[in-house]
């Protein structure tokens, strides 16, 4: 008996050292500059083991290691090597590593000794060597900046007629054409942070294609690591003048010239296909000094959602001593569209530099850019004054064609002409596209749907005749209302059905605005569900309601919007339904009857706050628009059921936390995430419509991978604490690019997960997938861009498991909010 015990003492102390000696813990950090500039693609080796990484976009690296003591390795051409020792006790690690410029390394020992050398890449290390010299000289500064930005649309020419003579009058067409001009003070710290004025802006004809009307659009800096552009992609691209881009490149010398005594240089840049995030085209450098002259560089089109090509060029310019900066950009874009092509040109012009500036502290905030009202009212002598680019003859032609056209646009002959075209009665309007009936001197729209929409066969017991209409009325201080009215009746339980709702927007800067939402109508129980169930009668209910809600920000991403309803809750387990359907559906539509429960009052009262740190934005006269920030967006709401308020039955507490956001990884893509953890603290009298449920996965198709999951059995409630988390990250084509001949197919590679921690079946629930998508025009309007995608997705659980299944997804791109959605 002692001998057991021994026995199993010993195995128990073996297991547990084993154990010990096998957790493993993260060692991370992030590799830097001398600027603290984050620098990619650099290697991070575990010295004597197999473990290496290249740092990610933003510098970052991790490793999982055991207990002990290691030696951390980084190289980087053109930097010293470092090392750090540390060792493993019993916590992670964070390291932040700074690399020194190594100045006494021959830059020969990189290059390739054969019998012709082509140095383009030994001229380029130079260059970086000596960039930041440059960017230092400059310190914090400011200059004047002038945009002219047009828009031309060719249209596919159609063949003359056989009657048509070289005599026939050609007159000029300016409806596919727009033209703007902006002046603007920047203000920029050594750091790179921005400022911006905008003096004065001037906007003809359709502008809203047009790139670069801030200098929040883009930085395209070469001496920069990353060169940005927000605007038009959501992809951070490689200068090819720096380290990384050293690794990323491969550069070709494509002529040299001698200017006095100087060699004038044109090198080549190409993607070595070790990333897809580059650049292509030549860059001009001059020797001895080691500057960039000139620059020209397209970007890869499987980045632009909304461009089919997009071209960049630059000239800079010695501003004093050894200050080298950008003098003038232009850049040349089009999208094709349906009938041919929309081009876009935009010039910069930079000047009236001030370098070495001492800006007061805490002058660079979040407000970016700033356009006061005075800015949109320059006349004709102020844009003469300060262009700094003269107008082509046909950018004349047309701004004095636009100056007339806006005096005769702003009479009421002219704008009631436009209200007779836009409110006449045509059967595309009656029948498909619904009718509109415009006055402008009133400032407000009604809205009729189409007749259509009027017979309603496939809705909640049987055939519905439905009307409807809306009313808009927008002020010039963008303040506005709006107002949406909707009845139907029902054929087969003889019954009648309505909703109305009004809302209004009285301060367009914070978002302030407040609705009221009267009516009776059918509403899902979950109206979140997977498709499946929404098609499901247990799924409704009759809601009779009177809500009120108000929406403010109260200050920098910080968000309060308040709720209050009073309702009247029935079921419709009395209603008759069509039974047809479930003889020819009833394998697919199970548990398909109503939901029976006894009727009663609810009264519920809901505040959610979303607060979003340091969101940079623009502030125009009117409006605020809201940039990007590097914080997630946390979140709170609290929602409850008030019992005997106007003699509400319902009586409970759910309050919820989170955080979400997109965090841009410059090269490696793009990460989403959304976490979340909620319960009811008080379920006193808790009905079936105010669950919260976990939604089922689709059958077939992909679901919106933050909100749910694609592969859980069923749809379920939850009343005790929850913990959920779902994440999905977007390479955008860095991984597949590196494959050859997969890159020429413009895939690009997502992946991502979830997991669920409910108590209600002690359900412990993990997935993961994969898949390619492709983005496509869609053929009747090219300017629409979908992405279609194949998933493969795997679950795990305690109670169930899932097979693997292979699901196909749609993804539109919401060219307003600059996002797939």
């Amino acid at each position: 008996m002692k001998l057991l015990l021994l026995l199993i003492i010993s195995t128990l102390l073996f297991a547990s050292t084993q154990l010990a000696y096998g957790q493993t813990y993260k060692v991370s950090g992030v590799v830097l500059d001398e600027k603290r500039e984050p620098l990619p693609l650099a290697t991070v080796e575990i010295k004597d083991t197999k473990l290496g990484q290249m740092t990610k976009s933003d510098g970052t690296f991790s490793f999982d290691l055991e207990r002990g003591q290691y030696d951390l390795i980084v190289t980087m051409i053109g930097y010293k090597t470092r090392v750090l020792n540390f060792s493993i006790s019993n916590q992670d690690l964070v390291h932040e590593i700074m690399l020194e410029i190594d100045d006494t390394t021959s830059l020969e020992e990189f290059v390739v000794k054969v019998k012709y050398r082509d140095r383009a890449e030994e001229f380029i290390r130079k260059v970086i060597q000596n960039k930041e010299a440059h960017q230092a000289a400059a310190g914090a500064y400011s200059c004047k900046v002038y945009i002219k930005a047009s828009q031309t649309d060719s249209i596919d020419a159609k063949k003359k007629k056989e009657n048509e003579t070289d005599s026939v009058v050609v007159v000029e067409d300016y409806s596919g054409m727009g033209l703007a001009e902006i002046l603007l003070q920047l203000d920029k710290s050594a750091k790179g942070e921005i400022k911006e004025e905008r003096l004065g802006v001037k906007k003809q004809g359709s502008t809203d294609y047009l790139f670069y009307q801030t200098t929040t659009d883009a930085d395209f800096n070469l001496y920069n690591n990353l060169l940005k552009a927000p605007a038009i992609s959501r992809m951070t691209f490689l200068s090819p003048v720096s380290y990384s881009g050293l690794v990323a490149y491969k550069y070709k010398t494509l002529k040299q010239e001698k200017v006095g005594r100087r060699r004038i240089i044109t090198i080549g840049v190409k993607s070595r296909l070790l990333s897809n995030a580059t650049v292509e085209g030549e860059i001009v450098i001059m020797d001895s000094l080691w500057v960039v002259l000139k620059a020209e560089f397209r970007l890869p089109q499987a980045h632009l959602p909304e461009n089919d090509f997009f071209e960049v060029k630059q000239e800079y310019e010695n501003i004093s001593d050894t200050t080298w900066m950008i003098k003038k950009q232009q850049f040349n874009y089009y999208s094709k569209t349906k009938n041919g092509k929309r081009y876009g040109e935009t010039t910069v012009i930079y000047s009236d530099f001030e370098l070495n500036k001492n800006f007061r502290r805490n002058y660079f905030g979040d407000q970016l850019s700033s356009t006061a009202i005075e800015a949109y009212e320059r006349d004709s002598i102020f844009w003469t004054r300060v262009r700094s680019l003269p107008l082509t003859e046909r950018e004349a032609l047309y701004t004095k064609y636009q100056d007339s056209v806006y005096r005769i646009m702003q009479s009421d002959i002219y704008l009631d002409s436009i209200d007779r075209v836009l409110n006449k009665v045509t059967w595309s309007r009656v029948l498909l596209f619904g009718q509109i009936l415009n006055d402008h001197r009133k400032q407000r729209m009604w809205i009729l749907p189409p007749l259509t929409t009027i017979v309603q066969p496939f809705v909640f017991g049987g055939t519905r005749i439905t009307l409807a209409m809306a009313y808009r009325k927008t002020y010039a201080s963008r303040k506005n209302l709006e107002f949406d009215f909707k009845t139907s009746y029902g054929f087969r339980n003889n019954d009648l059905n309505g909703r109305v709702y009004f809302s209004r927007k009285y301060n367009p800067f914070n978002g302030g605005k407040f609705n009221i939402n009267v009516g009776k109508d059918f509403q899902f129980i979950y109206p979140g569900d997977a498709w499946v169930n929404m098609l499901k009668r247990s799924n409704v209910y009759l809601n009779t309601s009177i809500e009120a809600g108000h929406e403010l920000e109260l200050f920098n991403g910080f968000i309060m919007i308040n709720d209050f309803e009073i309702a009247f809750r029935r079921s419709v387990s009395d209603y008759k339904v069509n039974e047809n359907v479930d003889d020819v559906f009833g394998d697919i539509l199970t548990d398909n009857q109503p939901i029976p429960f006894e009727s009663y009052n609810a009264v519920y009262a809901q505040v959610k706050f979303f607060y979003t740190p340091r969101v940079k934005y623009i502030r125009e006269p009117k409006e605020k628009i809201l940039l990007y920030t590097k914080w997630p967006t946390f979140y709170a709401t609290w929602r409850k059921g008030i019992h005997d308020l106007f003699k509400s039955d319902v009586d409970f507490d759910y309050l919820e936390f989170g955080i979400i956001q997109q965090a841009k990884l410059g090269v490696f893509g793009e990460l989403n995430y959304n976490i979340k953890t909620g319960d009811f603290f008080n379920t006193t009298d808790l009905r079936e419509v105010d669950y919260r449920y976990m939604r089922r996965g689709d059958p077939f198709f992909f679901s919106d991978p933050q909100k749910g999951f694609q592969l859980l059995d069923s749809t379920f409630p939850v009343f005790e604490r929850y913990y959920q988390g779902n994440l999905v990250h977007n390479f955008h084509g860095s991984l597949i690019s590196k494959i050859p001949f997969l890159k020429q197919l413009k895939l690009e590679e997502v992946a991502g997960g979830g997991i669920l921690l409910a108590k209600e079946k002690d359900l412990r629930y993990f997935e993961v997938f994969a898949g390619l998508e492709r983005v496509f025009k869609w053929p009747v309007n090219p300017l629409t861009r979908l992405k279609l995608g194949v998933y493969v997705a795997f679950s795990a659980a305690n109670k169930f498991n899932n097979p693997v299944k292979v699901k196909i997804g749609i993804t539109t791109w919401d060219r307003f909010k600059n996002r797939w959605k």
